[in-house]
């Protein structure tokens, strides 16, 4: 057994191949929607086999305390390449400026710096309790890190730029590989800076694999004003990057809809942010099954806007929660992002926000099976909060604003 501990949560790794032992704790969160007094979470061979409630007592349960015991959380958004650059862009000055400024600054930072501040940034992940995680890595050098640190999900490797920027056409493609608990996957990074033919490469490979496909959707006015065919200052700026945008599809369409055309929209895809969408957007997400994750914080701070989760949640589209980046977020935690949303979406169910937190994310990245909630079958993957509660809905309340 592994145990990590910080002043107020443990992560609990079980590694044993055959032993079965039993997890105690005041509470235990097996689902955001079951809250059982006094339990114990039995694990043998790195797997959940049961709950017992009450938990037992004898010599064999580990007795962690009065507190609660979860799921880790799931980040399922973020970019740990840009963690140097934390308070060195401008902010609510629009998003081309940010993008100019994010480029400038990832070069002067050069790769020794990207990669010191990355390693931290991923090792503090399980301080905060997040076990799962979707990394977005456009320079590639997160992917060792992140394989040798101990968590779970799903390395992207993001593409921009026209279908030559993608090698991975080989037989073996390198940046394709479906295994437990890291896999690697591709991402393309938005309708508006990557080809419409090399989306539909990545998809097509990402599909082959069993994989799931990641990309920013329908985030910032640039975008949605470019798909719609209004060209102006961001055609020029990807001239100027050497991307070449005239034959590209757009034009009276919404960044949904035309990544719908292209047919990159499945239960296989996970589009992130959806600032800007339509109720027809809304339809065709839902028709498609194609997941969702919100970066709020982010949202405010680098657009001033905020998703409308209300409206996905009446549609069931299950939006899991990410932070994006410490350039345009301060902290990678996602009770922070929950704290977040408890303060703008009051209306939100605390069931349904954990959700956001844990399963969603988890289903999102496509770990649902191993991850996300304490069914039997997951992986023996446990966080424990110190924390004191009386009912099942003070346990809500208190772990939906522990980041408070």
């Amino acid at each position: 057994m592994t145990l990590l501990k910080t002043m107020t949560a443990q992560h609990i790794y079980i590694t044993e191949p055959s032993r079965s032992r039993t997890f105690r704790a005041g509470w235990v969160i097996k689902d955001p929607w079951t809250v059982l007094e006094n339990a114990g979470v039995v694990v043998a061979g790195g797997h959940i086999k049961k709950i017992v409630a009450p938990a037992p007592k004898d010599a064999s349960v580990k007795d962690l305390g009065p507190g609660v015991l979860m799921a880790p959380l799931v980040n399922a958004h973020l970019h740990l390449e840009l963690s140097a650059l934390k308070n060195l862009l401008p902010l609510g000055k629009g998003f081309a400026p940010w993008v100019a400024a994010l480029l400038r600054e990832r070069d002067a930072a050069g790769t020794p710096t990207l990669t010191a501040a990355a390693q931290k940034a991923a090792a503090s992940l399980h301080d905060m309790g997040v076990g799962l995680v979707g990394e977005i890595s456009t320079l590639g050098i997160t992917r060792e890190m992140l394989h040798t640190s101990g968590l779970t999900g799903v390395w992207f490797k993001e593409f921009l730029g026209d279908e030559q920027a993608y090698p991975g056409h080989e037989e073996q493609d390198p940046y394709i590989k479906k295994q437990f608990p890291l896999s690697f996957s591709a991402a393309g990074h938005a309708p508006h800076t990557t080809a419409p033919q090399l989306l539909t490469a990545l998809k097509k490979r990402t599909r082959a694999a069993g994989l799931v496909f990641s990309l920013h959707v329908a985030e910032s006015d640039v975008e949605k004003n470019f798909i719609a065919g209004i060209r102006g200052g961001w055609t020029d700026f990807l001239a100027s990057r050497g991307i070449d945008t005239t034959a590209w599809p757009v034009g009276n369409k919404t960044p949904v809809s035309y990544l719908h055309d292209l047919g990159v929209l499945d239960n296989a895809t996970l589009g992130v942010h959806l600032l800007h969408v339509t109720d027809r957007d809304l339809d065709i997400l839902a028709k498609t099954g194609c997941s969702i994750c919100l970066c709020p914080r982010s949202n405010q701070n680098l657009h001033g806007r905020l998703p409308d989760i209300a409206s996905l949640l009446a549609r069931n589209l299950s939006p899991a929660l990410g932070t994006d980046s410490l350039a345009s977020c301060d902290s990678l935690g996602i009770f922070d992002e929950m704290a977040f949303v408890r303060q703008f979406y009051p209306q939100i169910a605390l069931p349904d926000l954990l959700a956001m937190a844990t399963i969603n994310g988890a289903r999102a990245l496509g770990l649902g099976q191993h991850g996300g909630t304490l069914d039997t079958g997951r992986s023996a993957q446990l966080l424990y909060l110190d924390i004191t509660a009386r009912t099942p809905a003070d346990v809500m309340e208190k772990v939906t604003a522990y980041g408070i």
